[in-house]
């Protein structure tokens, strides 16, 4: 070990447990359904897993991988003695959660369901990362971060919503402390790394970046012109470079003269960002270094955002003189809303309501500090059973419904094989054709059409903030680090579960990454940040952490080897639903359908659910699509 790392304390022991996972989870995913639904909840507690977690852990996706790459032995499957499902749902994701409560819905509560999920906690994307017991528990997001509501809200995610308790507009008005930080005298930093800009420094942030943090109220922060002066004078970037950076967000400069409103914004939607800030803008191209991480909300840089986009979306600088039709101004509308778990919140309630006696929990606020009974997920005698650690490898249609093969523990597990009326694929679309060989040849294209955006979403638990206080950042912007952003726990309290409230109390500490190759089409930009995600160690990941923090963090006191608790590593090699975009698919040039409509008909009795199948990604999108996909079984 060499002297760096022992100063990083990567010798320290930490709850790093993902060495253990595999064996714990594939201790328990073996046994036969019956036997698992007996094992109660002696066995490992997902949320409480630290080390790597996500959908990134090998008992996972070794089914999956086996299935791409041709090399899955069916070998035979036994059949469960069990009667057969009025539904099976495949994938138990908000999509298939969902599925599942409508479909009782419609027939009346008593239907028998089977959701089956390869991972061994339920939600897809909205998992709950949890650390510590008690009162000290910490809370945090594995992946999916806000639910949204706007006043003209409508769809099927509304009913449900409301049936959950969740009132967005409440909850937001109640339960968040927006100028918790602000008034400790903290505020967005952006740190300079000195292999990117020269040297390392961590300043204030003069131009906010409001997409995952709660900072001020409004979002403009009140000491800006300080912020800026420091900035202009401190900043390791040329001095052209902050010139530029100054005229964009404050001069009204129309930057494509002589065109109609209509041709500027044919012009921003086929453009990327980064060319219009080097073109029309006419910045150095430190500015692009700068703000590259700010369109993460997509998992795309700023060479794969449309100029629309950024401005549209994203807030970025540089549109404000172009005289743009109102339609495509920066869309500041609706509520948007973060639990302390994320969007796990929804996903617990759903099982709570489906599965009596999993979750001692009917809203929000009950559900912050309640465990979840895994022992009964899958007993026998509920209405709607929910099977974890079990992967589909073939679904079909067959006489008087469908008949549903699936792994019991990952790709060395038992084969079993079960049957039902109906099915939803509450699965990706990338996996549908592996699994559902009777599909059309272009519906299993228009499947394949969606490639998903890797991220990777690291939650550290730190004994303490204190060197976050004295540098005056609770949220940090480092545009040419290995983490993009640095996200202290947000300021809300729900329930029991109140927020770290002194800088000398324990904290959660959320660091993410994008992946990015400016100059290949973005599928293949995507691809190659998968093999990157997935060929990089837990060791790696942790070293990377703690050396971003003691060289942003170091000078105002704080030490990796003393600070950090635990790590939890949210890998997503398979993240966020792809969404179109005029740079890249042609189908928007051409006036083609759009790939998503012909990817989710319907075949024979099986039906697609999903944010793939909507053609974006939002939790909402999830669940309305589960709505449809239950609505066209009939």
């Amino acid at each position: 070990m060499t002297i760096s790392d022992r100063e990083l304390g990567m010798g320290r022991p930490i709850e790093r447990r993902d060495f253990l996972n595999g064996v714990l989870m594939a201790g328990a995913g073996v046994l036969a359904p019956g036997r698992r639904a007996r094992a109660a909840d002696s066995g490992p507690y997902p949320p409480a897993l630290t080390g790597m977690r996500g959908s990134g852990y090998p008992g996972a996706y070794s089914t999956g991988h086996a299935l791409r790459d041709h090399d899955f032995a069916p070998g035979p499957a036994a059949s469960e003695s069990a009667d057969s499902y009025d539904l099976i749902v495949v994938g138990g994701g908000i999509s298939g959660l969902a599925a599942a409560w409508f479909y009782q819905q419609r027939h009346g509560g008593g239907a028998r369901v089977l959701v089956i999920d390869n991972h061994d906690d339920f939600g897809g994307h909205a998992k709950r990362n949890e650390f510590g017991t008690g009162a000290a528990m910490r809370l945090s997001n594995a992946g999916s971060f806000n639910v949204f509501a706007d006043d003209h809200d409508s769809g099927a995610h509304v009913d449900l919503y409301r049936a959950l308790g969740i009132d967005i507009a409440a909850l937001a008005r109640d339960t968040v402390d927006p100028g918790f930080y602000h008034r400790l005298g903290m505020g967005q930093g952006v740190f300079f790394d000195r292999a990117t800009f020269g040297r390392d420094v961590l300043l204030p942030d003069p131009a906010p970046w409001t997409d995952f943090t709660f900072l001020y109220s409004p979002t403009t922060p009140p000491d800006a012109d300080a912020r800026w002066a420091r900035f202009m004078a401190e900043a390791p970037l040329p001095e052209r470079a902050r010139a530029d950076l100054y005229r964009l967000y404050h001069a009204a400069t129309d930057y494509l003269p002589g065109l109609s409103a209509a041709e500027k914004v044919h012009r921003l939607d086929t453009m990327s960002y980064a060319d219009f800030l080097t073109g029309p803008a006419g910045c150095d191209p430190m500015v692009a270094t700068y703000l590259r991480d700010r369109t993460f909300g997509s998992g795309r840089g700023l060479s794969s955002t449309t100029a629309l986009s950024a401005h549209q979306r994203f807030g970025l600088p540089g549109f404000a003189g172009l005289g743009l039709p109102a339609a495509y101004d920066t869309d500041e509308s609706g509520t948007s809303y973060h639990f302390p778990e994320g969007n796990a919140t929804v996903a617990r309630l759903l099982v709570a309501r489906l599965v009596p006696g999993a979750l001692a929990a009917r809203t929000p606020g009950e559900s912050m500090l309640a465990r979840v009974d895994y022992g009964v997920l899958d007993q026998p005698g509920n209405a709607t059973r929910i099977r974890l650690n079990a992967m589909a490898y073939h679904v079909a249609n067959v006489r008087g419904g469908v008949e549903v093969s699936y792994t019991l523990g990952g790709v060395n597990g038992a084969r079993m094989r079960t049957r039902g009326k109906h099915c939803v694929l509450a699965c990706w679309n990338y996996v549908i054709p592996y699994i559902c060989p009777e599909l059309s040849a272009p519906q299993r294209e228009a499947l394949a059409y969606n490639v998903k955006t890797p991220n990777l979403w690291v939650n550290v638990w730190l004994n303490n903030w204190r060197a976050f206080h004295r540098a005056g950042t609770c949220f940090m912007n480092a545009p040419g680090s290995y983490y993009a952003s640095l996200i202290l726990e947000q300021p809300v309290s729900l329930g029991g579960y109140a927020h770290s409230a002194s800088p000398d109390d324990p904290t959660v500490l959320t660091m993410l990454r994008g992946y990015e190759t400016p100059g290949l089409p973005i599928k293949d930009q995507f691809r190659l940040g998968r093999a990157e995600l997935y060929a990089t160690t837990f060791d790696t990941f942790e070293r990377e952490t703690r050396a971003q923090l003691a060289s942003a963090l170091g000078p105002s006191g704080f030490d990796p080897a003393r600070d950090i608790a635990g790590l939890t590593v949210n890998r997503w090699g398979h993240g966020y639903s792809y969404w179109y975009s005029a740079l890249y698919d042609d189908f928007l040039k051409t006036g083609g359908p759009p790939p998503h409509l012909l990817a989710r008909q319907p075949v024979g009795a099986i039906t697609i659910a999903n944010t793939d199948s909507g053609g974006t990604d939002s939790t909402e999108l999830a669940i309305d699509m589960a709505a449809r996909a239950v609505a066209e079984l009939g």
